[in-house]
């Protein structure tokens, strides 16, 4: 995403704001990589309802009873070659050693990343969004399905429906506009009586997340919660925390779960934790301590035993 930001940002001519961005970025080349304590060597379980371990960024490992999913695998230590993590994967892709399916919200470097698909069993089915098969390479995935808006994937008492969500298109920052409405997407997964919204990376759309809420009863929706600045440039695609407690309201969740944030220097937020700290301002003057889960990297949630 940054990159793409960068690109974007000297194409409209915000050449003060895109300067920002670029001394972020210089100022992490050489910055120390933070490393996660107490990483879960064994993650899958023999016996669970859903479980979630957020890896970090847009990273989730699921569990959903005996299936298990992987949203927006990004292990490696740099975006695009360019920008550094600040804090490691709060898992080792060694430890995934069964996968199911591994779906990707967009082709963006940070959220569909060649080399960590690498690491990857692949044995599992790969879902990307439509406009996304001309950048996927052969990763050697035993199927890959290419989703379009309220496209629906059964197998096995599984449905997975790409809903639509509001991002841009895109992978290089100058190819925008040959895909600016292809590209992106979340997805619903329903199994066994649970059901999860994983957003990608998306802004707020007044309209897209109540019919998302009308079509489904989500258990628990995770959402992106960042970049927040600049807020002018950011807001179309982006969803700040109070725009994605909005969003949590919109598809009347009953948990939600924040990600898209912390590994990453993003926007031109004060620090790491900026967006989280915001988030947990609205959490209280909403009284959704309980119904919100903020996660460490690393850290794995059973939601449903």
């Amino acid at each position: 995403m940054l990159l793409v930001v960068s690109l974007s940002l000297l194409h409209s001519g915000c050449s003060p704001v895109m300067n920002r961005f670029i001394s972020r970025m210089m100022e992490r080349i050489n910055a120390p990589i933070e490393p996660v304590k107490n990483k879960i060597a064994n993650p899958l379980r023999p016996n669970i309802g859903l479980s979630v371990l957020w890896v970090g960024h847009a990273t989730v490992l699921i569990q959903i009873h005996d299936k298990v999913f992987i949203t927006d695998p990004a292990f490696t230590r740099t975006v695009g070659m360019l920008v550094r993590r600040s804090v490691e994967p709060g898992l080792d892709p060694s430890a995934i050693t069964r996968l199911d399916y591994t779906l990707i919200s967009h082709i963006h470097l940070d959220h569909f990343s060649y080399g960590s698909l690498d690491l990857l069993p692949k044995n599992a089915t790969l879902f990307i969004p439509v406009g996304g098969a001309g950048y996927t390479p052969e990763f050697g995935f035993a199927k890959t399905h290419e989703m379009k808006p309220w496209e629906v994937f059964e197998e096995d008492s599984l449905r997975i429906t790409a809903v639509p969500v509001q991002h841009f298109g895109g992978r290089y920052g100058f190819d925008i506009s040959w895909c600016p409405n292809r590209g992106y997407t979340g997805y619903v997964i329903e199994y066994k009586g649970i059901t999860v919204f994983f957003a990608g990376d998306t802004g707020y759309h007044p309209e897209l997340f109540k019919e998302i809420g009308r079509r489904f009863r989500i258990d628990l929706a995770l959402l992106p919660i960042a970049p927040v600045e600049p807020r002018e440039f950011m807001q179309r695609v982006h969803a700040d925390p109070k725009e994605a407690v909005q969003i949590f309201e919109d598809v009347g969740a009953r948990i939600m779960i924040p990600m898209h944030y912390k590994p990453f220097n993003q926007g031109l937020e004060p620090g790491p934790a900026y967006a989280q700290e915001l988030l947990e301002r609205v959490i209280e003057e909403k009284g959704y301590r309980g119904r919100i889960q903020i996660l460490d990297i690393g850290e794995q949630l059973v939601l449903i035993p």
